[in-house]
């Protein structure tokens, strides 16, 4: 039985720790090594990390100074001594057999790259959503251009940990969306990729107060403009961005204009980050409202594009809070 290594950041998350190592601990496949990295936390998680490494020799603790958790990620990478690669933000849950179904995929497939199937609960609300990858069982991205637009989440993919020390990859640090600057060129450099979707693996909550939640627009445009651009940059360095223009383009149109744009309507309709956004991502790509995944989007986002482009703001904010009412009422 293989080794298999789980790296977990840890900062200020002790509302959450527990729930998260005790998922680990339970895996159906024992043969594990789980690396705990303290990034300077300030409240009690790291004190409970050490309790967790006294009652289980396959917990290892690193203490260090705050780095972000891009560094704390690659420190935590770079101590990791197993076979496979595993990433899982503090504050999530894993499903028992998460090591167990994605290692034996890795094997039958020999695959670089593991992706699987996750589901998203909103704290406020008990909101729960799965996302469903509908990926071949093996494949690339030559033969299947669209994974470079799926979730880049670090945590929703297994690496082989050869192919992760020999592509020379690491997250970027000091900057926000690291993920999305890291997993697309992991996917260009993967020769196979697998896929298991039979259910959720991972659990990714969704709580007030994370990054991606933060109504830092400013930072968020500034942090944003550079990942994009710097992703272009590789593509173009690594002779690609002409085979996957259409991914590019799209990666502008969602992450340099779409999501961003609905999360300031959210919190300031007359905010001039929207437009900052929108300038941003056509200066790149002016035909990207006709790119062809758009019409792939869900029935929802398309309502929301269509809302968006005309500016009514005002519906937009009425559908999301009756959807956010209805949710409480689930919860209750």
């Amino acid at each position: 039985m293989k080794l298999a290594s789980i790296v977990v950041p840890v900062y200020n998350i002790e509302k959450y720790i527990k729930n998260c190592i005790e998922s680990l601990c339970v895996q159906t496949y024992q043969n594990l090594e789980i690396i705990l990295v303290d990034d300077g936390t300030l409240d009690n998680s790291g004190k409970i990390c050490d309790e967790y490494a006294k009652r289980d020799s396959r917990i290892r603790v690193i203490h260090k100074e705050n780095g972000g958790l891009s560094d704390a990620r690659n420190k935590g990478a770079q101590a990791a001594s197993g076979e496979y690669l595993f990433f899982v933000d503090g504050d999530d849950c894993v499903a028992p057999d998460l090591v167990e179904k994605t290692v034996l995929c890795a094997e039958i497939q020999n695959a670089d790259m593991v992706i699987f199937d996750f589901e998203s609960v909103e704290e406020d609300t008990g909101r729960r959503d799965l996302y469903h990858f509908d990926l071949p069982e093996s494949t690339n991205v030559k033969t299947t251009p669209e994974l470079i637009l799926k979730t880049p989440a670090a945590w929703c993919r297994m690496y082989k940990k050869e192919f992760w020390d020999c592509s020379g990859i690491r997250y970027p640090e000091k900057i926000q969306y690291e993920d999305l600057a890291t997993t697309p060129r992991l996917i260009l450099k993967a020769k196979k990729i697998a896929y298991v979707g039979d259910k959720p693996l991972y659990f990714y909550m969704l709580r007030e107060g994370s990054i991606m939640r933060s109504n830092n627009f400013e930072r968020s445009y500034q942090d944003r403009k550079y990942v994009l651009s710097y992703l272009k940059e590789y593509f173009q360095e690594q002779g690609e961005e002409q085979r996957y223009e259409k991914e590019m383009e799209y990666l502008f149109f969602e992450h340099g204009y779409f999501v961003p744009s609905k999360e300031i309507i959210l919190a300031d309709t007359g905010s001039m980050w929207l437009k900052e956004f929108r300038s941003f991502a056509l200066k790149n790509y002016p035909e990207m409202f006709k790119n062809p995944y758009i019409k792939q989007m869900s029935g929802k986002d398309k309502i929301l594009l269509f809302l968006m482009r005309r500016k009514w703001y005002r519906i937009m904010n009425l559908l999301s809070g009756a959807r956010k009412q209805k949710d409480s009422w689930k919860k209750e």
